[in-house]
């Protein structure tokens, strides 16, 4: 698998350099780095093929007549996904802030593992090569299908507006819905809200993330492999044990 960067600025001994660190960093849910060509201002970086795609084909494929993903596949995914963030953030050195998540750049291997692709380049590529960012509830960010013609807002504020009025239930994908799995649903909805809180400092580090989606996902087993560091910090500890009660709470409600 082959990204072309367009017009990169950037000297060949910096591409050369970031190349090699980028190289380094190796993870179980992130796309290996194979190599990389430099040919007068072709920059070529080569990834390992990943057989399944990306997470937005599979959310939206072009064949209508292929059955949505299942929530038990869809919450693996979202796992291991915070999982490869979590280590980018925690316990990578250096440390790499992705800057342009999104569906397309959660690539999935044969066995649907999920393998977080284009980390640390956001500052190599030219705007032409960023993509209009996707999320994983299936509405882009900038236009939401679901919500009335008269609102003018971004997928945030209208998920922020629903949970207001009590109707986050319309926000969930309804191939989902009564399938004996809501209260997972919900309880992974309100860690993506926790996450675009308007005070950053009120928003759950990857950390804590990770650790509150894997105690949604805990009845199916999923695999504990490669587990992250705790955090030195323990203000985040304090919050996730914040969070796990306030669960702990509503589900007892």
């Amino acid at each position: 698998m082959i990204k072309r960067l367009q017009d990169s600025q950037h000297s060949d001994k910096e591409f050369s350099s970031e190349m090699a660190t980028l190289g380094n960093v190796k993870h179980r849910n992130l796309v290996p780095l194979l190599g990389f060509c430099m040919a007068k201002k072709e920059r070529l970086i080569v990834y390992r093929y990943m057989a399944n795609g990306t997470l937005n084909d599979n959310l939206h494929p072009a064949d209508d007549a292929k059955k949505p993903m299942v929530w038990s596949l869809r919450l693996k995914i979202g796992i291991g996904a915070a999982k490869g963030f979590a280590w980018l953030h925690h316990n990578c050195n250096p440390r790499i802030l992705h800057r342009n998540i999104s569906s397309k750049c959660i690539l999935l291997d044969a066995d649907f593992e999920p393998k977080i692709s284009d980390f640390g380049l956001a500052r190599l590529m030219n705007p032409i090569d960023t993509h209009l960012s996707t999320f994983v509830t299936g509405e882009k960010p900038t236009h939401v299908s679901k919500a009335p013609e008269s609102f003018k807002g971004s997928l945030v504020e209208w998920i922020t507006q629903l949970s207001n009025d009590g109707k986050l239930q319309d926000a969930i994908d309804t191939t989902l819905v009564g399938k004996g799995v809501d209260n997972e649903l919900f309880q992974f909805l309100k860690v993506a809200c926790n996450c675009v809180l308007p005070p950053p400092k009120d928003r759950p580090t990857m950390f804590e993330v990770y650790q509150l989606l894997r105690a949604i996902g805990e009845r199916y087993h999923f695999t504990a492999e490669d587990e992250i560091l705790m955090p030195s910090d323990t203000g985040d500890v304090d919050y996730l044990e914040e969070l796990i009660v306030a669960r702990d709470v509503n589900e007892s409600q």
